[in-house]
Protein backbone atom coordinates (compact mmCIF):
# COMPACT_ATOMS: atom_id res chain seq x y z
CA UNK A 1 0.00 0.00 0.00
CA UNK A 2 2.86 2.37 0.70
CA UNK A 3 4.28 2.24 -2.62
CA UNK A 4 1.20 2.39 -4.12
CA UNK A 5 0.57 5.64 -2.15
CA UNK A 6 3.99 7.38 -3.29
CA UNK A 7 3.22 6.35 -6.83
CA UNK A 8 0.12 8.65 -6.46
CA UNK A 9 1.63 11.24 -4.25
CA UNK A 10 4.42 11.53 -7.53
CA UNK A 11 1.50 12.43 -9.93
CA UNK A 12 0.04 14.81 -7.85
CA UNK A 13 1.97 17.42 -6.70
CA UNK A 14 1.00 19.15 -3.19
CA UNK A 15 -0.70 15.93 -1.86
CA UNK A 16 2.40 14.99 0.26
CA UNK A 17 0.43 16.54 3.95
CA UNK A 18 -2.43 14.18 2.88
CA UNK A 19 -0.33 11.47 1.33
CA UNK A 20 1.39 10.60 4.89
CA UNK A 21 -1.53 10.76 6.65
CA UNK A 22 -3.28 7.92 5.11
CA UNK A 23 -0.21 6.18 4.29
CA UNK A 24 0.22 5.49 8.77
CA UNK A 25 -3.36 5.32 9.05
CA UNK A 26 -4.38 1.55 10.30
CA UNK A 27 -6.89 0.74 7.81
CA UNK A 28 -6.40 1.12 4.19
CA UNK A 29 -7.05 4.18 2.85
CA UNK A 30 -9.85 5.21 -0.22
CA UNK A 31 -6.37 5.99 -2.68
CA UNK A 32 -8.31 3.96 -5.28
CA UNK A 33 -11.71 6.29 -4.87
CA UNK A 34 -8.84 9.29 -5.33
CA UNK A 35 -7.84 8.03 -8.02
CA UNK A 36 -10.25 7.02 -9.87
CA UNK A 37 -11.89 10.48 -10.76
CA UNK A 38 -8.69 11.88 -10.98
CA UNK A 39 -9.37 14.37 -7.84
CA UNK A 40 -6.70 15.11 -5.73
CA UNK A 41 -6.11 17.41 -2.38
CA UNK A 42 -4.25 20.32 -3.05
CA UNK A 43 -2.41 20.69 -0.29
CA UNK A 44 -4.64 22.92 1.67
CA UNK A 45 -5.20 23.21 5.32
CA UNK A 46 -6.85 20.78 7.16
CA UNK A 47 -9.01 20.04 10.58
CA UNK A 48 -10.19 17.54 12.58
CA UNK A 49 -14.27 17.11 12.22
CA UNK A 50 -16.99 14.72 13.96
CA UNK A 51 -15.67 11.43 15.52
CA UNK A 52 -12.35 11.13 14.03
CA UNK A 53 -13.05 12.87 10.31
CA UNK A 54 -10.79 15.12 8.14
CA UNK A 55 -12.26 18.42 6.79
CA UNK A 56 -10.15 19.03 3.79
CA UNK A 57 -10.99 22.13 2.31
CA UNK A 58 -8.90 22.16 -1.17
CA UNK A 59 -9.69 18.49 -2.09
CA UNK A 60 -10.98 18.83 -5.65
CA UNK A 61 -13.42 16.32 -7.29
CA UNK A 62 -15.92 16.31 -10.41
CA UNK A 63 -18.80 13.93 -10.23
CA UNK A 64 -20.01 11.72 -13.32
CA UNK A 65 -22.43 15.10 -14.50
CA UNK A 66 -19.35 17.21 -14.65
CA UNK A 67 -20.05 18.72 -11.31
CA UNK A 68 -17.55 20.49 -9.59
CA UNK A 69 -16.89 20.01 -5.53
CA UNK A 70 -14.53 22.21 -3.43
CA UNK A 71 -13.80 20.07 -0.55
CA UNK A 72 -14.47 17.46 1.18
CA UNK A 73 -14.88 15.47 4.83
CA UNK A 74 -12.44 12.12 5.15
CA UNK A 75 -14.07 9.60 7.66
CA UNK A 76 -14.24 6.08 8.89
CA UNK A 77 -17.29 3.88 7.59
CA UNK A 78 -18.48 0.23 7.36
CA UNK A 79 -17.86 -0.99 4.48
CA UNK A 80 -20.62 -1.45 1.72
CA UNK A 81 -23.03 -0.56 -1.15
CA UNK A 82 -23.41 2.82 -2.75
CA UNK A 83 -26.67 3.50 -4.22
CA UNK A 84 -27.84 5.82 -6.94
CA UNK A 85 -30.66 8.05 -5.12
CA UNK A 86 -30.63 8.07 -1.32
CA UNK A 87 -32.97 5.31 -0.31
CA UNK A 88 -32.30 1.98 0.57
CA UNK A 89 -34.49 0.55 -2.67
CA UNK A 90 -32.59 2.13 -4.91
CA UNK A 91 -29.93 0.43 -6.86
CA UNK A 92 -27.08 -0.26 -6.09
CA UNK A 93 -24.16 1.33 -8.01
CA UNK A 94 -20.83 0.03 -6.69
CA UNK A 95 -19.01 -0.69 -3.15
CA UNK A 96 -16.81 0.81 -1.28
CA UNK A 97 -13.49 -1.76 -0.65
CA UNK A 98 -11.47 1.07 1.55
CA UNK A 99 -11.78 2.67 4.97
CA UNK A 100 -11.61 5.60 5.50
CA UNK A 101 -13.18 7.39 2.59
CA UNK A 102 -14.21 10.87 1.02
CA UNK A 103 -17.52 12.37 1.11
CA UNK A 104 -18.15 15.56 -0.91
CA UNK A 105 -22.10 16.36 0.76
CA UNK A 106 -24.95 15.16 2.16
CA UNK A 107 -28.87 15.23 1.80
CA UNK A 108 -32.05 13.73 3.40
CA UNK A 109 -33.40 10.69 2.00
CA UNK A 110 -35.08 7.35 3.20
CA UNK A 111 -34.95 6.07 6.66
CA UNK A 112 -32.23 3.65 7.15
CA UNK A 113 -31.51 2.38 10.92
CA UNK A 114 -33.11 5.29 11.90
CA UNK A 115 -31.43 7.82 10.06
CA UNK A 116 -32.61 10.21 7.08
CA UNK A 117 -28.92 11.49 6.32
CA UNK A 118 -26.27 10.28 2.90
CA UNK A 119 -23.44 11.23 2.12
CA UNK A 120 -22.27 11.34 -1.41
CA UNK A 121 -19.50 10.03 -2.71
CA UNK A 122 -17.61 7.99 -5.71
CA UNK A 123 -17.28 4.18 -4.93
CA UNK A 124 -14.50 2.08 -5.04
CA UNK A 125 -15.37 -0.39 -7.66
CA UNK A 126 -18.47 0.10 -10.14
CA UNK A 127 -21.55 -2.31 -9.96
CA UNK A 128 -24.29 -0.50 -11.75
CA UNK A 129 -24.22 2.17 -14.44
CA UNK A 130 -21.05 2.43 -15.63
CA UNK A 131 -21.51 6.14 -16.76
CA UNK A 132 -22.13 7.14 -13.64
CA UNK A 133 -18.62 6.11 -12.58
CA UNK A 134 -19.87 5.00 -9.00
CA UNK A 135 -20.99 7.93 -7.56
CA UNK A 136 -23.71 7.67 -5.46
CA UNK A 137 -25.01 7.99 -1.75
CA UNK A 138 -23.93 5.86 1.21
CA UNK A 139 -25.82 6.03 4.31
CA UNK A 140 -25.14 7.65 7.21
CA UNK A 141 -25.71 5.14 9.55
CA UNK A 142 -22.85 3.44 7.89
CA UNK A 143 -20.76 5.92 8.90
CA UNK A 144 -18.73 5.48 11.86
CA UNK A 145 -19.16 9.52 13.63
CA UNK A 146 -21.50 10.45 16.51
CA UNK A 147 -23.29 12.91 15.13
CA UNK A 148 -24.88 13.93 11.12
CA UNK A 149 -24.67 15.41 9.12
CA UNK A 150 -20.54 15.73 9.74
CA UNK A 151 -19.82 18.92 10.71
CA UNK A 152 -17.49 20.43 8.08
CA UNK A 153 -19.53 18.76 5.08
CA UNK A 154 -21.29 20.87 2.93
CA UNK A 155 -25.28 20.37 2.19
CA UNK A 156 -25.66 19.16 -1.53
CA UNK A 157 -27.31 21.52 -3.74
CA UNK A 158 -30.02 19.37 -5.18
CA UNK A 159 -31.13 18.40 -1.73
Amino acid sequence: MLRRTLAWTARRPGTLAVTALLAVAPTASSMSQAAADGSSAAGGASRTGAAGCQVRADARHTDWTGMNFLGDVVCPHNLGSIRVQSTSQSTVNGQIAFAPSWFVCWKKGGSYQGQDIWYYTQADSVSGSKGSKGWGYLPAAETQVSGHPVAGLKKCTWS
